[in-house]
């Protein structure tokens, strides 16, 4: 498969957390012929979302495309974002994957979209600004057990 000609890039969601926006973006460890309606393109990559915390939008273990970087306005978008601030519970990691509503002029909130127990909105002020990148936003949720890697 040629890169983005029909195939996109599948990385491990701490990998692409990590890597984007570096000088040098990470060899893929696969690359995905999507099987939903996104056409391969550069800036776009494919990553596994574990945990409950967005199951109203995201299943457990669902592969999603991501778009980065996250261009425009980011309230109503579910991101995935690293950060020093956040020790996601589900995946041990500094990132995460929720809802960006802005509250403030100099606050957001990302917000779970589940109908699980136990999930908090993160709160993020201007002075946190420094220990949070956003990464990438969802562009779709790929079917169950239909992608085809290479």
């Amino acid at each position: 498969m040629g890169a983005y000609e029909n195939a996109i890039p599948l990385y491990a969601l701490a990998v692409a957390a990590g890597g984007f926006g570096e000088a040098q973006v990470p060899e893929p460890d696969a690359w995905v012929a999507p099987s939903g309606r996104t056409q391969p393109a550069p800036g776009l990559f494919v990553a596994q979302v574990v945990g409950e915390s967005m199951n109203r939008r995201i299943p457990n273990g669902a592969f999603c495309i991501w778009r980065a970087p996250v261009e425009g306005g980011r309230t109503g978008r579910v991101i995935l974002v690293e950060s020093r601030l956040v020790d996601d519970p589900e995946t041990g990691g500094s990132y995460t994957v929720k809802l960006y509503e802005r509250v403030a002029p100099d606050a957001v909130r990302l917000v779970p979209d589940t109908d699980a127990a136990g999930f908090e909105p993160i709160e993020l002020t201007v002075a946190d600004a420094s220990e949070v990148r956003v990464v990438a936003e969802l562009v779709e949720v790929l079917p169950l057990g239909r992608e085809e890697s290479t």
